[in-house]
């Protein structure tokens, strides 16, 4: 192999690592602007943490007192959850047909 193919060959690898480096910084951009909802819903979450756990642990401890009771009110919780998310869908609809 002559000096200039071998020159050439630096150059050209050189140049492929530049355009490898490239691609991957924006492989990366495109990954963080695809996860970035799930990350800001962790950190809420994880802002959250100490009041959920104390939560938790009463729940628990209710649940061992009195299971029925817990389980009732478990049920009518979810329920309520339920019929918020189910009119807060109805009334986004309804309020988009009037338009």
């Amino acid at each position: 192999m002559t000096e200039r193919a071998r020159q050439q060959q630096i150059h050209d690898l050189e140049n492929q690592i530049l355009q490898d480096r490239l691609d991957m910084t924006s492989a990366m951009r495109e990954w963080r602007d695809a996860t970035a909802p799930i990350d800001h819903a962790w950190e809420k979450l994880m802002s959250w943490r100490v009041p959920l756990m104390a939560a938790g642990g009463l729940l628990a401890m209710r649940g061992v007192r009195k299971p029925r009771a817990t389980g009732r009110l478990f049920k009518r919780c979810l329920t309520g959850l339920m019929m918020y998310n189910r009119g807060k869908a109805l009334y986004r609809a309804t309020r988009g047909r009037n338009r």
